[in-house]
């Protein structure tokens, strides 16, 4: 019995699109996680905003609620600063 012949390597190594739709479909889906994380962001910022984290049930210190409060509205902030025109085009949202 003879074996088949290996197909040749591909024409392409790593993460690199093969073809336009390919590319579409990345580019889309790293947009469209982006805004799901960009609303997160948004939406732990309000939370911490109004939420005293250093009582119950929480009980971080005085340093480490400046930690978490400060890295979530400096991350927030650098988001919303993103012209966000084509991204929105992009992923259909104008």
């Amino acid at each position: 019995m003879t074996q088949p012949e290996a197909p040749p390597p591909p024409a392409t190594v790593g993460t690199a699109p093969e073809n336009a739709t390919v590319l579409n479909q990345l580019v889309g889906q790293h947009l469209r996680s982006f805004l799901d994380i960009k609303n997160s962001i948004n939406q732990d910022r309000d939370f911490l905003a109004a939420t005293d984290i250093k009582v119950a049930p929480y009980y971080f210190t005085t340093d480490q609620e400046t930690l978490i409060k400060s890295a979530i509205l400096t991350l927030d902030d650098a988001m919303d600063a993103i012209d966000m025109t084509f991204v929105t085009r992009l992923v259909g949202l104008y």
